[in-house]
Order: structure tokens, then sequence, then C-alpha cells
């Protein structure tokens, strides 16, 4: 199928990290539909860091979209012209504290495809070696360690509800199984 044709596109909003549009695209049929999107300017990372006791670190934070403090995977947005495995090497040392010896790549994932073209390429990090946290100036958070047992269980609770979190978790258990 054709993709739409875009009769009009009105830039709502340009910030640092996302720009919001609304595109009015002409349907099969010939009508007229608006379509509101997010556009994100970069990607971005999450990665799911595992030591040798496959402990599990996650990071509690204050999510202000959410009104709360949430456990997740570290992650971050992709800087100009980063590729997606050094930026979850960056994140990893500046949110936890650590280096991988061994980053691997797990899957790309479009985060909210109905509205965003906002993607997150997820990473396992094991092999983990004591570093030192680098937080940028706004970052705010507590490290975590908790087993796999754990962190089901806190998926089945709903206490770990974060989508990038839940899918990494995931596939680390599918991957170990193996």
């Amino acid at each position: 199928m054709d993709p739409y044709k875009i009769v009009k596109r009105e830039e709502i909003f340009n910030g640092k990290i996302v720009r919001m549009i609304v595109d009015y695209i002409e349907l099969s049929n010939g009508k007229i539909a608006q379509r509101e999107i997010v556009l994100h300017h970069r990607s971005g990372v999450g990665i799911l860091p595992v030591d040798d006791d496959g402990n599990i670190f996650l990071v509690r934070q204050y999510r202000h979209s959410l009104g709360e403090h949430i456990l997740e995977i570290p992650a971050g947005i992709l800087e100009d012209g980063e590729n997606p495995e050094d930026c979850a090497s960056r994140e990893l040392e500046e949110e936890i504290g650590y280096r991988a010896r061994k980053l691997t790549f797990i899957v790309a994932v479009a985060k909210s495809v109905g509205v965003s073209n906002d993607k997150i390429h997820l990473y396992i990090a094991q092999g983990l070696e004591k570093s030192v946290q680098k937080l940028d100036d706004d970052e705010f958070l507590e490290v975590e360690q908790f087993g796999l047992p754990q962190c089901l269980e806190m998926i089945k609770s709903g206490e770990l509800y974060d989508a990038k979190t839940i899918l990494a978790i995931q596939a680390y258990m599918l991957m170990s199984r193996e």
C-alpha cells in the first residue's frame, strides 16, 4: 500500500528532545485525516547490566511525565553522530559506574508507533568492571540490584512496568535458557 500523501504539516513545538507536528493526510478514500506525531531528534539505548553472580542493576529515578520514581534499566539518548553500542557503553558508565567487557545487542524497538518515531536499541551488558558514575547535572538516581526471579516477580506485581525494562529482562531470561 502506498504511503498517505501529506497535504499539510504544522509544527506545534520544537524542543531539545522532541518536535511535535500535526500532519493532515489524504487517505486512500480521498478524505483528509489529522495525525499528531512526536518526532524524537535522536534514538536512544537501554542497557540491562548483569554481574557475574546474575544480579541485575536497575536505576530508580523520578520520571516527571509519570509523576513518580520508577525502576528501570539504565538508558539514554544518542549524541550527534554516536552509534548505539558506543552510547550504551557511555550510558552504562555514566548511570551506574560500570564498564562492560561484553555488550550483546538484543533488539531495536519502536516504543509508541501510533504517535511517535521514538526507537530504542536494547543491550545486555556482562563482564561488569567497576568504574566511576558520571551523572549529568540534572540526573538524580539510585542504583539497585535484583536477582532475575525478583525482577520477574516485580513485573508480575506491577512494580516494574517500564516497557524497555520488561523487554530487556524477558530477553535476558530467554537467552539464559539457551
